[in-house]
């Protein structure tokens, strides 16, 4: 019986949780700003990009492609966009001048400081209404949320598991 009120429980604190972040979603992300140089509207993908590239350091292609989780035709496209707003740049490899390789350009890492400093803000106005023990408590809560995390393609695989078993009848666990 405990098991399954935990379960309804959970379920009930996912949804509030979901509710929390398209609120905060809803104030802090949709509020487009304007850009404040022309060249520096980012897409999703591009701003996933330039993070990659801003913990990579210097990096081939293929890397590049493999750690974003997409194709290298995707990633290629990605980083044409990127060169050509002026946020990236490709360098020949010095090992061997067949390779080229991707790094944040000087623009790129000015790009990247502005924005740091713009999430910096933001994370400070979130901490401000709570007291300093608050604080300390919700960074503890977001660390482990943050280091226990799983990808959405295991949720999403153990889901389809779960609707299977249901589709066909079987609700027990083989």
């Amino acid at each position: 019986m405990k098991l399954l009120q935990k379960g309804n429980n959970i379920e009930r604190q996912s949804g509030q949780l979901l509710g929390y972040l398209d609120a905060l979603f809803r104030r802090l992300i949709l509020p487009r700003q304007p850009a404040e140089e022309p060249g520096f509207e980012c897409s999703r993908e591009e701003m996933r990009a330039l993070i990659m590239l801003r913990s990579a350091g210097r990096t081939i292609m293929t890397d590049f492609a493999t750690d974003l989780g997409v194709p290298l035709s995707t990633a290629t496209h990605t980083i044409d966009r990127l060169v050509r707003k002026g946020l990236v740049m490709r360098v020949r490899s010095e090992q061997d001048r067949r390779v080229v390789q991707v790094e944040m350009s000087q623009r790129g890492l000015e790009f990247q400081t502005a924005l740091r400093s713009r999430h910096e803000a933001m994370a400070r106005s979130w901490l401000a209404p709570l007291s300093p023990s608050e604080r300390q408590d919700f960074l503890k809560l977001m660390s482990k949320i943050a280091e226990n995390a799983k990808p959405e393609s295991q949720i999403v695989s153990g889901a389809t598991a779960a609707a299977r078993r249901v589709a066909l009848g079987s609700n027990s666990l083989r």
